[in-house]
């Protein structure tokens, strides 16, 4: 008798263990679905917002003409900075890549971790911004102008920079067909043609995110080792104001990939 109690016991043990450890699994299913399901309102909100502001861009008609004897390039694209000023008045121009994802506004806060966490109309979002660096001038006449963005698996973002002109990371990138970047700014635009892309450590290559130079020599040797490590030779000599895209990379926590293009037009 006392040892059917003490099997019956053990099974009822058996069994309260079995359901502690279904509810354990049940409460980390309902976290991790509900952690992405955080994850997609993030993305999508993000997207959305973006999707809503590019309403302030029209886009010309394709005219023809390029640089050189033909005459200078039409930026493509028109943007309504009054309307967008009014949603966010450290707005200081729009980016713009041709034949790309890349078109989103650009703004400039007090610091360059704001706009990590927080979209162009002030969400708190994981998303973020694109965003100038806080000590460029805000009308990109600074020597290196500085942009960021987050690299999102969504692709959103700059989360395009990689698969656009890392041959590393995409055998088919192609630089060639998307050499241009427009940065459209109130009351005119500037045209950059890329020189350079690569990826690079924070920890190792801080000299890459320097905004103003000394001396022309220290400019023109900052210039020289941006073409002799970029992942390949565009034919394009960097000359005057460059402008810098970073993002983050997967690789290491302190990696970065940047893309850097030098001004052909204002």
């Amino acid at each position: 008798m006392g040892k059917m109690k003490s099997d019956i016991n053990r099974k009822r043990g058996g069994h309260i263990l079995s359901d502690i450890m279904l509810l354990i699994c049940a409460a980390v299913f309902c976290f991790a679905a509900w952690k992405l399901w955080g994850m997609y309102q993030g993305y999508h909100g993000g997207e959305k917002e973006y999707e809503q502001l590019r309403q302030q861009v029209t886009f010309r008609k394709k005219e023809k003409g390029g640089t050189g004897e033909s005459g200078p390039d039409l930026c493509p694209v028109q943007v309504d900075f009054d309307a967008l000023r009014k949603i966010n008045p450290q707005i200081v121009a729009w980016l713009y890549i041709p034949d790309s994802e890349i078109s989103y506004p650009v703004v400039q806060g007090e610091d360059n971790f704001h706009y990590l966490n927080y979209t162009f109309e002030g969400k708190k979002n994981f998303t973020g911004a694109i965003f100038l660096d806080a000590l460029c001038r805000p009308d990109f006449r600074s020597d290196n102008s500085i942009i960021y963005g987050h690299n999102l698996k969504s692709g959103k973002m700059f989360g395009f920079l990689k698969t656009y002109y890392d041959t590393n990371y995409n055998d088919k990138a192609d630089y060639r067909k998307r050499q241009i970047i427009w940065v459209i700014r109130p009351g005119g635009a500037m045209e950059y043609r890329i020189f350079s892309a690569r990826e690079i450590s924070v920890q190792k290559d801080q000299d890459v995110y320097t905004v103003g130079f000394g001396s022309e020599q220290g400019f023109a040797d900052y210039l020289d080792q941006a073409v002799d490590k970029s992942l390949y030779h565009t034919g394009v000599e960097p000359a005057d104001r460059i402008l810098t895209l970073s993002t983050c990379t997967s690789s290491t926590e302190d990696g970065r990939f940047i893309v850097q293009a030098t001004l052909i037009q204002d």
